[in-house]
């Protein structure tokens, strides 16, 4: 494996994790309603922690980064994307943030099937599954509580 185009993967990575650390910080200073502005402060310091991680393998390459393997009920791919504004409800934050990371996921999934070198490719697909098992926390979130009547 190509050390500096492995460094060129996880800067990207790592770029994707503070853009959406971003967008959810300035999400939680605009919104009107307190919870809502909670679950995109909580989501901010996710994608910091999340930035983290990679930054950590980024040094250590050697390291076998593996994510967990959520199990996926594809509740996000059911759901709307809502248009983002500054009177988001909480079941329309949960599901704008399901969307993102479903994307990201897909993203990844995408570059590591367009990748010729095995390890780059696997490493792709770690971080489609480090995606995809955000996806799934929020969906988690997201059926508590769009449907509390499942309670």
């Amino acid at each position: 494996m190509d050390p500096e185009f492995f460094d060129r993967v996880i800067l990207e990575a790592i770029g994707e994790e503070i853009a959406a650390r971003d967008f959810y910080q300035q999400a939680a200073r605009q919104m009107k309603d307190p919870g809502v502005a909670e679950i995109f402060e909580q989501l901010s310091r996710d994608e910091n922690h999340h930035r983290q991680t990679l930054e950590t393998f980024r040094f250590n390459p050697l390291a076998r980064v593996e994510f967990v393997r959520a199990l996926d009920y594809q509740v996000s791919e059911q759901e709307a994307e809502p248009p983002f504004s500054f009177n988001l409800s909480p079941r329309e934050a949960l599901q704008l943030a399901m969307k993102k990371e479903e994307k990201a996921a897909a993203m990844y999934r995408s570059l590591a099937e367009a990748c010729r070198d095995p390890e780059i490719s696997r490493i792709y697909l770690e971080l489609a599954e480090m995606e995809r098992g955000h996806k799934v926390r929020l969906e988690e979130l997201f059926v508590n509580a769009a449907y509390p009547e499942c309670w």
